[in-house]
């Protein structure tokens, strides 16, 4: 890829710009599990750049993560799932298909020290995937300026970084942008049974691609132990 190239893939191309060479397929890709995402998505996560999946709590956020981390531990990949608000479920995650034993779990003992975590983890090299969980943020855009600089040892290890948040954060260090979005919940029982959680229909879109085009998007049911599934496209 030219100099020009780079900086361009690192800015965004405006519309109707194309050179010579500059083209998504020469970026490896990081399945997300679900087919109908990666179409969209143009493969998958976009390795050595910033992706990150935005939606409120409920809207199925850790579901879809579980399904990339699943996919990708499962494929013999070795992840790291940081984790700031020390809110991941470990027999969620392997009734989901997570493969333990090839995730590390980090914990930071302060929501701030999440953003050093990953720069450590990105830097240390070797992770196919690192998952970013920021939990509730403090201010819009908050994030940014570190994720920049996770996004520099992102490039130079190769690795897909996910970065998980409750609304949009990221800005111009996302590569790829998603959010999703509850469609329907759904809930099993009724008259003289307990009413219990049956799973979540959730819409996933591309609200931003540097690296193709945004504006795809899937349905993904998520069931109550299973990862999400294609029930259509949008």
């Amino acid at each position: 890829m030219s100099a020009a190239a780079e900086l361009l893939d690192r800015l965004g191309r405006p519309k109707g710009v194309r050179l010579a060479g500059a083209c998504a397929g020469a970026v490896p890709r990081l399945s997300t599990g679900l087919p109908a995402l990666d179409a969209v998505a143009g493969g998958g996560l976009p390795r050595g750049r910033v992706t990150e999946l935005a939606g409120p709590p409920g809207a199925g956020r850790t579901g879809i993560a579980f399904a990339i981390a699943a996919r990708a531990t499962r494929a013999g990949e070795t992840i790291a799932w940081v984790d700031a608000e020390d809110a991941l479920d470990p027999e969620a995650a392997v009734e989901v298909g997570v493969v333990l034993a090839r995730t590390l779990w980090v914990r930071p003992r302060r929501p701030d020290d999440a953003f050093r975590a990953a720069d450590i983890l990105l830097r240390a090299g070797g992770f196919g995937l690192v998952l970013l969980d920021l939990g509730p943020l403090p201010a819009r855009g908050a994030a940014a300026p570190a994720v920049t600089r996770l996004a520099r040892g992102a490039e130079a290890t190769r690795t897909a970084l996910l970065v998980l948040a409750p609304r949009p954060t990221v800005g111009a260090a996302a590569a790829l942008g998603l959010a999703v979005r509850a469609r329907r919940v759904r809930w099993s029982g009724g008259p003289g049974r307990s009413v219990v959680l049956d799973g979540i229909d959730a819409v996933v879109r591309v609200e931003r691609n540097r690296l193709g085009r945004p504006g795809g998007a899937i349905v993904a049911r998520r069931a109550s132990a299973a990862p999400p599934s294609r029930t259509g496209t949008a």
